[in-house]
């Protein structure tokens, strides 16, 4: 097994940091870290996890994004922007180890605590429900969007070049040696366990991760699917070039937009910047909203509408 360092190098080449913790007034928070192996609360000295949240008013949907590996916040800031505009939800972009402003190394396991972190700050702090989220994950970012979708039952998946197992991304290179690298996103031993509706979209044009990927990981998801393949789509194409790659398929898959009648409330301590750096304050934030709420798959937020799915729920639409 070759170390974890290179592998970390390979997936995960942070680019320079491009936004700073003045950047996007009202729109960087700060979201608490936690694990998602154990259901006790963090120490003292935890960490945050800065993430976007760009709100619109009164929508259904909030949108758990996960980036591509060569971009940070500031990097798919605008694009971030531009789901907001063209769905009508909420958008909250998560960031990984390492990347921006965010500390640590990324790994498989940290880019899933990041995630666990983001997803338990929507359910908990936001009280937004699983059945209004979408997780949406582009090329590397589809590793934590799969491994969340197997877990829970959201209202739908977006993958944008999506790739079977870091495995089989090294074999289309490599060959043999592919085995060398440890696994961290098995996505198509995951796929038959995902629930709810998913979206796939990858291009024949795809140089990097090869269309075969798509093919096979839609064969083995067993719920409502679409893949969308167009032509002259590539690994880097911008998606909003032309809105039969992304625009009109999510919009008619998910039938987007929708809204409800109350809107998400975002809690102030989440912008306050001081967190990023104050652990204490992290830690009695913790004891204050107790362990029962760090519990994974124990989601209780207060839903807009019935009553949220769990883990194992059935998912409507699926």
């Amino acid at each position: 097994m070759l170390e974890r360092g290179l592998l970390t190098r390979i997936l995960y080449p942070a680019p320079e940091p491009s936004y700073s913790s003045d950047s996007f007034p009202n729109e960087l928070v700060w979201i608490p870290k936690r694990s998602s192996l154990d259901g006790d609360i963090p120490p003292v000295g935890v960490d945050s996890v800065p993430c976007l949240l760009l709100t619109y008013p009164y929508s259904r949907y909030l949108v758990l994004f996960f980036h591509s590996n060569a971009e940070d916040l500031g990097r798919c800031y605008s694009f971030c922007r531009l789901l907001r505009e063209k769905f009508q939800v909420h958008v909250l972009a998560v960031e990984y180890p390492g990347y921006g402003l965010c500390p640590g190394v990324a790994t498989g396991k940290t880019v899933m605590e990041n995630s666990f972190s983001a997803l338990h700050f929507a359910t908990q702090s936001l009280h937004w429900p699983l059945d209004g989220i979408l997780t949406f994950g582009r090329s590397i970012g589809t590793g934590p969007a799969v491994k969340l979708a197997s877990l829970f039952c959201f209202a739908g998946v977006i993958l944008v070049t999506p790739f079977l197992s870091v495995a089989d991304l090294f074999k289309d290179r490599v060959g043999p040696l592919s085995s060398l690298f440890e696994e961290w996103y098995p996505n198509i031993d995951l796929a038959s366990r995902i629930k709810c509706p998913v979206l796939l979209i990858h291009g024949k044009a795809d140089s990097m991760i090869g269309f075969h990927h798509a093919e096979l990981l839609y064969a083995a998801i067993s719920t409502r699917k679409l893949l969308v393949s167009p032509a002259a789509l590539s690994h880097n194409t911008n998606l909003m070039n032309d809105v039969s790659y992304l625009i009109l398929p999510a919009t008619h898959f998910f039938s987007l937009p929708d809204y409800v009648f109350h809107d998400l409330q975002v809690p102030q301590w989440a912008f306050d910047v001081e967190r990023a750096t104050s652990r204490p304050a992290w830690s009695a934030f913790f004891q204050r909203e107790g362990k029962a709420l760090l519990q994974l798959g124990q989601f209780t937020a207060r839903p807009l509408a019935g009553n949220m799915p769990s883990a194992s729920a059935p998912c409507c639409g699926s």
